[in-house]
């Protein structure tokens, strides 16, 4: 066998899109199991770790606006030896790219493919592996699966495609799409064991593999929980104010501090994100201000070491069709932080499962379960200076990218 596989992913870093997590841990990991790996993306947005062999390509001409605009991107475009498609396929390209469906990179098609192909006749690889989303990347490695109809390919999922849409026409457009599309997969793969009998109902004919997200051991903390002079409760990631809101935490915390069981100069809580400042007003319904911040955007080296030096990580569920099972990334980041997790939602699913297994948290669904572990949580930093943390680490490490490459490996080999 070849151990060579093509990896279309149209985030990689540098790039700070979460799917880029999972695709670096892919790239970083699999040549430990003898495999070598070509990925293939747009233009990325800075230099990549020269540890990776990556070919770069023109972008969609909906996205070009930032390269235009920065002229380190512009330098870095212009030095880029991509494959140019004949000229009807880029007019075609700019005109699809305008439909925005399935998604509004499917521009980035015609350059992607004509990449691809030339990888594959000079590199002759065993296997096609695609990375979801943008659904674009699993139309590209139909393109190449179908020219080359000897290669491998598995089709990963980070999310569902079309499972849990609510029914529209451009719902029923997609799943058609979504069907002609993985008609040539050789197998597919998703990040839960929920989400992956969703696609069996769908795709009874094609095996597939659960591949959960995970983490860099590399990023691991090996120290104990340090002391602090607070008891620091944050939340890194994003939010939203209808469907993913800190509401119950600060029931919660409202009701402790009037029962004064909770002193309000003791205790901090911290949310770093995009577009938050409406969880501050949030706060002051229920008397918080003084204990809640919004500490904006940190870049992923500060973000590690802020979720290192709290006592609990704050992980909320969004509530919805579907969600029960997914795999958040960010809970990845906050297993690699070895700190205690409280989960917040109604329906954790998979999420719920994965505390259980690791004991690196607790899910609560309701504010009286929130005050309650809030409650001994703070009893023993009083105690302590800290938060004991009891995760399993033989348990956490089946969720490290080195497991997540093992899977792919195996899901490659066995077909």
């Amino acid at each position: 066998m070849n151990k060579r596989v093509l990896y279309i992913t149209y985030h990689f870093p540098p790039s700070k899109k979460v799917g880029a997590v999972r695709a670096k841990g892919f790239a970083k990991y699999m040549p430990a199991f003898n495999w070598k790996v070509t990925v293939l993306s747009p233009v990325l947005p800075g230099n990549p770790d020269s540890q990776f062999h990556i070919v770069e390509t023109h972008p969609p001409y909906q996205k070009i606006l930032p390269y235009i605009l920065d002229s380190k991107l512009r330098r870095r475009m212009r030095n880029i030896p991509s494959c140019m498609p004949a000229i009807h396929k880029r007019i075609y390209s700019f005109f699809r790219g305008m439909i925005d469906i399935p998604d509004s990179r499917i521009g980035w098609l015609p350059f992607a493919v004509c990449a691809g192909k030339k990888i594959i006749e000079k590199e002759k690889p065993y296997a096609i592996v695609s990375n979801f989303g943008p659904a674009t990347c699993h139309i590209i490695a139909s393109y190449l699966k179908k020219s080359y109809p000897e290669i491998f390919w598995l089709a990963d999922f980070r999310d569902p495609w079309t499972q849990f849409r609510n029914p529209s026409l451009r719902t029923s457009f997609e799943k058609s799409l979504e069907s002609k599309t993985l008609r040539h997969a050789d197998a597919l793969s998703i990040v839960s064991e929920y989400l992956a009998d969703a696609l069996r109902r769908d795709y009874p004919d094609k095996r597939v593999y659960v591949i959960p997200n995970g983490f860099d051991p590399d990023e691991m903390t090996t120290e104990n929980n340090p002391e602090t002079p607070m008891f620091v409760i944050t939340h890194t990631g994003s939010l939203h104010p209808k469907f993913r809101t800190p509401e119950i935490l600060f029931k919660a915390l409202q009701n402790l501090i009037k029962l004064k069981k909770i002193r309000k100069e003791h205790i901090r809580v911290m949310f770093y994100g995009h577009n938050q400042l409406w969880v501050l007003k949030q706060a002051c319904q229920y008397n918080l201000k003084d204990i809640v911040s919004y500490e904006g955007t940190r870049n992923r080296e500060e973000i590690l070491e802020i979720q290192r030096n709290s006592q609990i990580l704050l992980l909320i569920w969004r509530s919805g069709k579907g969600e029960e099972g997914t795999l958040t990334g960010k809970i990845f980041e906050y297993l690699a932080a070895g700190r205690s997790i409280i989960s917040i939602g109604e329906n954790a699913g998979e999420v719920e499962r994965l505390l259980q297994k690791t004991n690196a948290g607790v899910h609560c669904r309701t504010v009286s379960e929130i005050q309650d572990l809030l409650y001994r949580e703070y009893q023993q930093w009083l105690a302590d200076g800290r938060v004991k943390y009891e995760g399993v680490r033989q348990e956490i490490m089946k969720y490290s990218h080195i497991e997540m490459a093992r899977k792919f490996s195996q899901a490659i080999e066995n077909g």
